[in-house]
């Protein structure tokens, strides 16, 4: 019995040694991993149109001028690129993206003719609108003066006679001799500062007998009928006035603020 137990130990032991060997033979053994794959870059063939003649670059780099339905070639490797190109005046330009994928022949047809029409027709329109602004401010300028001539004419009356040009209304209060004098000489109307107080011999050279109301040539609008002159009256200190309803002269002291006396205001037409 104890023969028997010893020869199964035995046996255990024989085959427990025989099995570190093989292991320690199987760690040995070196792993195969799969060798490092370089990818060889993807080359494509870039054929470039044009409809017009034009310079193109290729991502920032000059390429050089192509014909009006000419073309050119170029090599380019896989990813994004940029394509511009440009008429030969610089006015009109073109930008693509293009994007290779595969090694094949990529054509890219560059549109430019589109671009300058646009361009063209910006320009038309723009100079369109500034005709049509000149010629309304023309227009404009046009009704500015023919509205300022209108109230001239409504300011002002012409003496055909005499050639003297009358204010066609006087200054509407009573003042003295040296306020109406100021008066015409500070007036500005219908474009003119040379007005002044008439002498006695022009105003009664506008009274008029048969016109109504106050008796006045050029259907002047008077406020009052007594109206000073600038000629000096029958003594010092004293100025003519007329009398638009009488027909008269009267000489009256210079400072008459009172008499409700008027100014009427006269120039040279053609000064």
């Amino acid at each position: 019995m104890r023969k028997q137990k010893f020869a199964g130990w035995a046996l255990a032991a024989a085959l427990t040694t025989a099995a570190f060997p093989a292991r320690a033979q199987q760690d040995d053994v070196p792993i195969l991993r799969p060798k490092n794959q370089t990818t060889k870059p993807i080359n494509a063939t870039l054929l470039v149109t044009c409809d017009l003649a034009c310079n193109w670059k290729l991502d920032s780099v000059a390429k050089g001028r192509i014909d009006a339905g000419g073309s050119a070639n170029a090599k380019v490797e896989r990813g994004q690129h940029v394509l511009v190109a440009t008429t030969e005046d610089s006015l009109d330009k073109v930008e693509n993206e293009i994007e290779i994928k595969t090694p094949d022949q990529i054509i890219v047809h560059i549109s430019l003719q589109p671009v300058r029409n646009t361009r063209l027709k910006a320009e038309q329109q723009a100079r369109d609108k500034a005709d049509q602004e000149v010629r309304d401010k023309a227009a404009r300028e046009q009704q500015e003066r023919e509205r300022a001539a209108r109230e001239a004419a409504a300011e002002k009356w012409t003496d055909p006679a005499t050639g003297l040009m009358w204010t066609k209304k006087d200054n509407g209060s009573a003042v003295n001799w040296q306020q109406g004098a100021n008066y015409c000489r500070s007036l500005r109307l219908a474009g003119y500062s040379d007005w002044r107080l008439p002498t006695i011999g022009e105003l009664q050279g506008i009274y008029d007998a048969d016109d109504a109301g106050w008796h006045v040539k050029g259907n002047l609008q008077l406020s009052y009928y007594w109206q000073w002159s600038s000629s000096q009256g029958n003594a010092s200190g004293e100025a003519w006035t007329f009398h638009f309803s009488a027909g008269l002269r009267t000489s009256n002291i210079l400072d008459n603020s009172y008499g409700a006396i008027r100014a009427l205001c006269v120039r040279r037409s053609g000064k």
